[in-house]
């Protein structure tokens, strides 16, 4: 009985202190540029990516805004299948613009971002979201355990600290967290990418990232937490004298539009379609720095036209250009921020097709599951969720994303346990078994001693009948020798 109790003891506190499950940690620095890296401004995060495995950037999905690629990481699929095409999108259903909210996550009721799907295979797994874009709306009528909102300027240390503490909870320990920082992207909108603003935001990423594996080594985490940093989108850098007024090519109380520089949506009324597209287009031409699509003219490599959310028409700044919500939003930047606007303000600007350059994030990730000092090709955002799914050891579901192409980063198993689990196991199991050869001994000198004061009372009983009939502790000291 008593081995039993000290056994559940012992696997209770082994339990509690970390999760029986892989754990893994996803970063996302939102618009962090794949070539930041090359400013020599992040120098704890060049060691830590030369110290895993990293590519040197990856591919994103269409458009490069901040909510579609955040839910194609989180759930492996393009936006025409989970239909977050922009940061606002024009709603057929209910028929005006919607922004962030529950309707833009839950296009299809039925996809599951990671942090549902790992939650849902129970077993002890637990799920935790920082911030997240998306991640603040229950999934299949369900929240997961641990959930904090979106906050601007929440401090970043506590985020961290947060993150730790859903990890090493003792009740609910988190297997999977998805931690978020809006910048460089919050600032870099109205200071743009290579502003001094942009440059010390990035120094203090640096700083983050250097304070997170502080505290995982603190907490003795840092050989059994996986982490990954990555980010959503790049970011370019355009002036007022390359804005382009194209509302002005449209009559008012003709359409709607959604979405930002550099692709607005067009959503003409009924029986303005044709008379918008001819408009556009004309206007294209003549200013030779935007262009005009129908929905089925959309390049099949977007992945973006087979969605009734999806615009019937999309018009595309070039590289370098923005449209009239640029217009419209520079003045509110330099009041807000209080400087003045010039034609040489420079404004940051994403959202183009994932296969220009500057719209490249960045990837590296370490870890107990993950190749030390390696490099690994350029690979597809919606493979990540492949990753997640190898890493957390659970089931995949149905994906865009290609596991070929991820499987490069992973250490390689040996039968159903890797290297580094097989001499954990083997640790662990030494350990154990000391500990049980240790309580073995207790329990076998305590049954000795017993029987030992048993046959001492039977003998002292049978001498001296009524002076000690009961007193076991008077009996041991009589039969003791005189030095004990």
């Amino acid at each position: 009985m008593y081995l039993n109790i000290i056994l559940q003891c012992l696997l209770i506190a082994y339990v509690h202190s970390l999760s029986a499950h892989p754990v893994l940690i996803v970063v996302s620095y939102d618009a962090f540029r794949y070539n930041f890296f090359d400013t020599k401004l992040v120098p704890n995060m060049e060691r830590l990516k030369k110290s895993g495995t990293y590519a040197d950037h990856l591919l994103n999905v269409f458009p490069t805004k901040t909510f579609p690629n955040h839910h194609s990481i989180a759930t492996g699929l393009y936006p025409e299948v989970h239909g977050v095409v922009g940061n606002s999108y024009y709603d057929p259903d209910v028929k005006k613009v919607l922004k962030i909210g529950y309707e833009m996550f839950h296009y299809d009721e039925n996809i599951k971002p990671i942090w549902r799907l790992n939650e849902d295979q129970g077993n002890g797994r637990y799920s935790g979201t920082m911030m997240w874009p998306g991640a603040s709306y229950p999934y299949q009528s369900q929240n997961i355990t641990y959930v904090k909102d979106f906050e601007p300027g929440y401090d970043w240390h506590k985020r961290v600290d947060t993150v730790i503490s859903w990890i090493k909870n003792p009740d609910k320990p988190a297997n999977l967290v998805m931690l978020y920082f809006e910048e460089p992207d919050a600032h870099g909108h109205a200071f743009g990418p290579n502003s001094e603003v942009v440059k010390d935001l990035i120094r203090k990423l640096d700083n983050i990232t250097l304070y997170l594996e502080q505290q995982l080594k603190q907490h003795e985490l840092t050989d059994k937490v996986n982490v990954m940093h990555l980010s959503d989108h790049g970011m370019i850098g355009v002036t007022p004298p390359n804005f382009i007024n194209i509302t002005q090519y449209m009559t008012n109380g003709t359409y709607e539009w959604a979405g930002a520089s550099p692709c607005i949506q067009i959503v003409p009324h009924e029986g303005y379609e044709e008379q918008i597209y001819s408009s556009l287009k004309t206007a294209s031409v003549t200013n030779g720095h935007f262009k005009v699509y129908k929905k089925q003219d959309f390049p099949k490599r977007w992945y973006y036209k087979k969605n009734p959310r999806s615009p019937p028409i999309l018009v595309m700044a070039d590289v370098g250009y923005a449209l009239d919500d640029l217009i419209i939003a520079a003045p509110k930047y330099a009041e807000h921020f209080n400087f003045t606007l010039t034609n040489s303000s420079e404004f940051g600007v994403h959202g183009y097709d994932y296969n220009v350059t500057d719209m490249h994030p960045f990837f590296m990730a370490r870890g107990p599951k993950i190749k030390p000092r390696h490099k690994v090709a350029p690979f597809n955002t919606v493979d990540l969720f492949n990753l997640f799914t190898e890493i957390l050891e659970i089931p995949q579901t149905p994906n865009n994303g290609t596991f070929g192409n991820i499987v490069d980063i992973l250490v390689e198993k040996h039968g159903q346990y890797s290297v580094g689990s097989i001499l954990i196991i083997s640790v662990g199991g030494v350990v154990i078994a000391l500990v049980l050869i240790t309580v073995a001994a207790i329990i076998t000198l305590v049954m000795i001693k017993r029987r030992q004061n048993m046959t001492t009372v039977a003998a002292l009983n049978k001498r001296f009948p009524q002076t000690f009939q009961n007193n076991v502790i008077e009996a041991q000291h009589l039969l003791e020798s005189e030095e004990a």
